[in-house]
C-alpha cells in the first residue's frame, strides 16, 4: 500500500458526507513510515478542504458531483490537496499517480476522466472563490465550512471572530504539553520549547512520537490542551479522594487526577471502548500507576459500585465543535440531526452518574463543545431533574483565534455542581 491509497482508506474509514457508501478494498503490501505520514497529511488536508476540493472538482470537470463517481471524486480530492497544498511531489507525478489509483481500484473509464480534469487543473491552478463579503459562500468554498456551522460560529463570536476561526480551523494545531518549569532543561538537540501563556503549559516543536512517550512514562511532560488541563482544576482534589472519571478516554485527565489524590486515593475510569481503556493500562503499568481502576462500560449500571464518589469528572461525548483545528472532520456534524444524538446521549451520561455522588460531592460537566445546547443548556435541565444539585460556577471558553502558538487554547466548557448535604 502506497501513501495515496493510505490516504484513500483514511478518507473511507472517516465517513466524510457524500462519500459514506464507497465500495473499497484496501491494497495489499506493507506501508512503510514515511508512506504513513504522506497519507495522514493528504488525509487531513482533504478533510480540512473538502468543501473547496469540491468546487475545485465542479470547476475543472464541468460536472455536476451527482454525476461523478464518489470513488473517482476521492481520488480528485486526494490529488488536488497534492497540487495545491504540497510542494514534494511534481505536478505530473501527481497526475500520473492518480490515474494509476483509479487503475488499481479498477474505475474503468474514470482514469481518463481524472487525467482530463487534473490536466486542467495543472494548467488553471487559480481557482474562483467567492468574495470575503459573501460571508456564507465564502466560509462554505474558500474555508470548507458548513453553512450550518457558520450560522451557529456567527452568533456565537460575530462575523470577524468567525471567519478568524474558520481560517485558523484549516491550519495544523501547536503541540503543547503539560509539565513543571524545568521542562525545557535537557531536551535533546532539534526540540524546541516554548512558555504558553498559561502556566504549566509549554508549546513543543521538534519531538516526536518516541519523545511524548518518553516523557509520558517518566511523568515529565502531557500532551494536553490548556483548556482541557484546566478542567481537572475544578475538582478541587486533595489526597485521598475517591474519583469517578467517566469517559475517561485515553486517560490524561485520569492521570492528572491519580497525581492528585496519592496513593490513599482511589480512581475509577470508565469507558466504553476497549481500545481506549487497553491503552490507559498500558500508560498506569508503565508508570506503575495503581491506584487506577478501569472499567470498559458505557453506563454505570454495567458495574457494581461499592461506595459513593467525592468527586465526580463527566467529560462528556459532543459534537467537538471547540476543537475543530484537531478533529476536522467534525464540522460536517453540527447539524440539528447530529446534536439531537448527542445530546441525548449526555442526558443519560449525566442520569445515570448523579446517584452515585456523595453528599456535599462535586460533579464536573466538560465538553469540548461551544453550542449552548450541550453545555449550560444541559446542566440546567440536569438540575430541574433532581432537587439535590446546586450549580457553582460554569464557563465557557471560546477556541483562540490568534495565530500565535503560545496563545493557542481549543474550546471548552465546563461546569461545577455540588450534591446537597443529605439534611
Amino acid at each position: 500500500m502506497n501513501a495515496r491509497d493510505y490516504a484513500f482508506s483514511l478518507l473511507h474509514a472517516a465517513r466524510l458526507p457524500g462519500w459514506s457508501k464507497i465500495k473499497f478494498r484496501p491494497t495489499k503490501g506493507p506501508l512503510d513510515g514515511r508512506d504513513r505520514a504522506l497519507g495522514e497529511s493528504i488525509a487531513a488536508e482533504v478533510t480540512k478542504n473538502l468543501l473547496l476540493l469540491r468546487h475545485a472538482i465542479r470547476h475543472y470537470s464541468g460536472r455536476d458531483l451527482k454525476q461523478i463517481d464518489p470513488a473517482a471524486q476521492v481520488i480528485l480530492s486526494i490529488a488536488i490537496a497534492q497540487l495545491r497544498y504540497f510542494d514534494r511531489v511534481p505536478a505530473s507525478a501527481a497526475v500520473d499517480e492518480a490515474v494509476e489509483q483509479a487503475k488499481r481500484l479498477k474505475l474503468g473509464r474514470a482514469a481518463g476522466f481524472i487525467n482530463a480534469v487534473l490536466r486542467r487543473a495543472t494548467r488553471e491552478p487559480e481557482l474562483p472563490l467567492p468574495e470575503e463579503t459573501d460571508v456564507e459562500a465564502y466560509a462554505r468554498l474558500a474555508l470548507s465550512h458548513p453553512p450550518e456551522f457558520l450560522r451557529r460560529l456567527l452568533k456565537l463570536m460575530g462575523q470577524k471572530q468567525a471567519l478568524l476561526l474558520c481560517a485558523k480551523n484549516n491550519t495544523e494545531a501547536p503541540t503543547i504539553v503539560r509539565a513543571g518549569d524545568t521542562f525545557k532543561i535537557g531536551l535533546r538537540d532539534g526540540i524546541e520549547a516554548k512558555r504558553h501563556h498559561q502556566d504549566g503549559m509549554w508549546v513543543v516543536e521538534g519531538a516526536n512520537e518516541a519523545d511524548f512517550a518518553k516523557w509520558s512514562d517518566a511523568g515529565t511532560a502531557q500532551v494536553q490542551d490548556p483548556t482541557s488541563a484546566m478542567v481537572v482544576e475544578r475538582l478541587k482534589l486533595s489526597k485521598g479522594l475517591r474519583v469517578l472519571d467517566r469517559c475517561c478516554g485515553l486517560g490524561t485527565k485520569t492521570l492528572q487526577i491519580a497525581e492528585r489524590i496519592g496513593s490513599k486515593g482511589v480512581v475509577v475510569a470508565t469507558d466504553p471502548s476497549q481500545f481506549r481503556i487497553d491503552r490507559l493500562n498500558e500508560t498506569l503499568t508503565r508508570r506503575k500507576i495503581e491506584n487506577v481502576t478501569t472499567k470498559t462500560v458505557g453506563m454505570l449500571d454495567q458495574m457494581t459500585i461499592d461506595a459513593p464518589f467525592d468527586r465526580i469528572l463527566v467529560d462528556a461525548p459532543c459534537s467537538n465543535s471547540g476543537v475543530i483545528i484537531r478533529r476536522p472532520e467534525a464540522r460536517y456534524r453540527q447539524d440539528d440531526k447530529s446534536l439531537r444524538s448527542v445530546l441525548d446521549l449526555q442526558r443519560r451520561i449525566l442520569l445515570d452518574t448523579v446517584p452515585h455522588l456523595a453528599p456535599g460531592g462535586l460533579l464536573i460537566y466538560s465538553t469540548c463543545s461551544i453550542w449552548p445546547e450541550e453545555n449550560g443548556e444541559q446542566v440546567q435541565w440536569l438540575i430541574k431533574q433532581t432537587d439535590t444539585l446546586e450549580l457553582l460556577e460554569a464557563d465557557l471558553t471560546l477556541p483562540a483565534t490568534s495565530p500565535e502558538a503560545i496563545a493557542h487554547h481549543d474550546g471548552g466548557f465546563v461546569a461545577v455542581l455540588r450534591r446537597r448535604e443529605v439534611a
